[in-house]
């Protein structure tokens, strides 16, 4: 097969490219091309891998001309990763052999505009912060989503027209989705895959616990986190560390006094307030013991994590092959579901228990070891080949 994977909008979706081109590069009939830009650099070393290669837009070159270009080469396949603010650009083009991925179905489905004017209502009164988050941001994301609905309408219907596939992250997005679409136009693949490395956390001393992702108190609790790990010190001090497995933005700078503060009471923190490189990433991602979804799981009125989107904690304890610990409300996939625990307002009881109980998290994570082999681009190729023929 010859296939295309189109992202031009956001260079934090590369693992979900890196997913996709390395699972079709398993079968050596394929071919894969990326499209991509030239200042997304990261996406070059895909470039080393057999059967996949890589195109850049030039910058004499329309994001328009770009697009139609691609869709005129006959791909037996076509991933588009990412509309971002090109969806004027991509609901433009009569697009073959479509596979759109659904980053944030709530956007997608059931939003007319009279539910994107009761979320901003309700962004109007729950956002916290300056003026730019409780008045600046909710007015732009609002006129925002007017303006790309037409778009996203145009595309579905182009893909209910021509029985085109739509992809997710995980059975729960499929879920929420079914009740749009036909089940057999919906297609189930991860953001990443599991991928080789070394486990590095088995020296560790202390409890060591990851939290990926960039550490603001908009999607994750770091409030309650931080309140609880001061409440419980005591229990802490000396065999936890904490790794904020993201940057500080400046807006979230405020955390960093309650970070100092944690650490005099003895507990470890690794974080930064600059861009993780990726071999960093990595390599911290790897000597965790375990990883923490604190999240939000209900973000607003619409968007909910679990259902209408997923998460890039899980799919780090994919990457990784890493146990995980969620709040009681998230919809855990049933895939991950084996070796993740989840909590209530007993976190800190989880926690003391893995330190108390070593052999508890050990079994664990033997259990995500296993389970995430199946995340494999070799094992992952079949189902994904399957899904696109049914």
């Amino acid at each position: 097969m010859k296939i295309a994977i189109v992202e031009i909008c956001e260079l934090n979706h590369y693992s979900a490219v890196k997913a996709l081109a390395l699972t079709y590069a398993c079968d050596s009939k394929n071919q894969v091309t990326v499209y991509t830009l030239p200042s997304f650099g990261v996406f070059k070393s895909l470039q080393n891998e057999d059967r996949i290669s890589i195109i850049e837009k030039k910058a004499s070159q329309s994001t328009a001309s770009f697009l139609k270009q691609i869709n005129q080469f006959g791909y037996d396949v076509l991933h588009i990763n990412t509309l971002s603010k090109y969806h004027q650009q991509f609901s433009a083009i009569n697009w073959k052999s479509l596979v759109l991925t659904i980053h944030n179905s709530e956007v997608w489905f059931d939003n007319a505009p009279n539910k994107q004017f009761q979320l901003l209502k309700y962004r109007l009164k729950h956002n916290v912060g300056g003026l730019k988050q409780r008045l600046y941001l909710p007015i732009k994301y609002f006129l925002k989503g007017l303006s790309k609905h037409n778009h996203r309408q145009q595309m579905l219907a182009h893909i209910n027209k021509n029985q085109q596939k739509v992809l997710v992250y995980s059975q729960s997005q499929k879920h929420f989705l079914s009740a749009y679409l036909p089940a057999s136009q919906i297609v189930v693949f991860p953001f990443s895959v599991r991928e080789n490395y070394k486990d590095l956390s088995k020296d560790n001393s202390k409890l060591r616990v990851c939290i990926p992702g960039s550490v603001d108190n908009h999607r994750r609790d770091y409030d309650g986190l931080f309140a609880m790990l001061k409440n419980k010190h005591a229990q802490f001090a000396g065999k936890l560390c904490i790794d904020l497995l993201g940057y500080i933005p400046a807006n979230s700078q405020a955390l960093l006094a309650k970070i100092k503060e944690l650490e005099l009471l003895g507990i470890d923190f690794v974080y930064n307030t600059t861009f993780i490189d990726e071999d960093s990433f990595d390599r911290r991602l790897y000597s965790a013991d375990i990883i923490l979804g604190n999240l939000k799981a209900s973000l607003n009125t619409q968007s909910k994590y679990g259902q209408t989107k997923e998460t890039g904690v899980v799919f780090n304890m994919i990457k990784a092959g890493k146990p995980g610990i969620f709040p009681r409300t998230y919809e855990l996939d049933p895939d991950i579901a084996p070796f993740c625990l989840t909590y209530g307002d007993n976190l800190n009881d989880v926690l003391i228990n893995f330190i108390k109980n070593p052999a508890e998290l050990e079994a664990l994570k033997t259990q995500a070891e296993f389970v995430t082999r199946a995340y494999q681009p070799v094992n992952l190729y079949p189902k994904l080949v399957k899904q696109l023929t049914s």
